[in-house]
């Protein structure tokens, strides 16, 4: 089982704030229950995002303000209209808003606080449910392998854990959690996969979940050396000579681009197709100077000899 006090003294300093993102379902309590095991629970901040979405919500609000009450940590909470703000980004689904409300929230929580992290319940489950569903979506190896322990600002101590053992626990030690209603609801791509699609996979190997983590590993270090190979060539900064870019493979082509993209893009590759990679490619070879080519928020100028972004 996990030590949260080792994981805990890896990342903070004594006297540090521990954000805790919670949902006051199983993975977010658990996590919650066990910082309050350790040497850390006076510098708990617990931060609840009210979607008012279900009719639970207010209910779940209600009941981390009385274990607040019990435990003595700082709460934070927030609430947000996603009906009026769905009319303003039509073409942004729920879940996307939702995740980009809620950790805005919580990247508001870590400056108040002058904190360096958040730490989130996710496990093992979600890191592979996110594998299948970012691997539908034709995602590279960034979105593939997007769920590690430390991730810019986000800490997920779970990932080594089983939805299975954290509810076993939980249930064994008779501690409360709440539901989220809409887990049965297979219409949501999400839990098409975690009750439709994954649990198949036991017919072929009950070990599954520990080897899909273990190749999951390997892709994460494998883009750790393709990320240094593109930082070799990036090293001027905000622009990078086309002749040495003719003179890399075809794949490093590719893969400084992504690289482009998601560092100009909140450290995400989601909407970066190939035919975007293509496109920006024939930008780069084209022979046109003192051009610009856009895609979202990565911006590339060519001038004269030099690609500027």
């Amino acid at each position: 089982m996990l030590n949260i006090q080792t994981f805990l003294e890896k990342y903070y300093k004594k006297d540090g704030t521990i954000i805790l993102g919670c949902s006051t379902w199983p993975d977010s309590m658990f996590l919650l229950y066990k910082i309050l095991e350790t040497d850390f629970k006076k510098n708990l901040v617990v931060c609840y995002f009210n979607h008012k979405t279900r009719a639970e919500t207010d209910e779940e609000e209600r009941f981390i303000e009385e274990l607040w009450k019990k435990e003595w940590f700082k709460v934070e909470v927030a609430e947000c209209d996603f009906e009026k703000i769905q009319k303003l980004y039509p073409s942004k689904s729920f879940e996307e808003l939702a995740r980009e409300k809620r950790y805005a929230f919580f990247n508001a929580v870590s400056n108040i606080y002058n904190s360096k992290y958040i730490i989130t319940g996710h496990h093992l489950d979600d890191k592979i449910e996110t594998f299948f569903f970012n691997l539908t979506r034709g995602s590279k190896l960034t979105g593939l392998v997007n769920m590690t322990e430390e991730s810019g600002w986000i800490l997920r101590p779970l990932l080594g854990l089983q939805k299975s053992e954290i509810t076993e626990y939980l249930d064994a030690n008779k501690l409360k959690y709440n539901i989220d209603t809409t887990n049965a609801d297979t219409d949501i791509t999400r839990n098409f996969l975690r009750h439709e699609i994954i649990p198949k996979f036991e017919n072929i190997n009950t070990s599954y979940k520990q080897n899909i983590s273990k190749t999951l590993d390997y892709f994460g270090d494998l883009k750790k050396f393709i990320d240094i190979e593109v930082k070799k060539f990036l090293w001027k900064e905000k622009y990078f000579d086309i002749e040495a870019f003719h003179s890399l493979s075809p794949f490093l082509q590719k893969e400084v681009i992504r690289y482009i993209y998601y560092i100009s893009n909140n450290r995400s590759t989601i909407w970066l197709s190939e035919a975007n990679i293509s496109e920006i490619i024939r930008f780069i070879n084209g022979k046109n100077n003192k051009t610009v080519k856009e895609i979202r928020n990565m911006k590339m100028e060519k001038d004269n000899k030099v690609i500027k972004y």
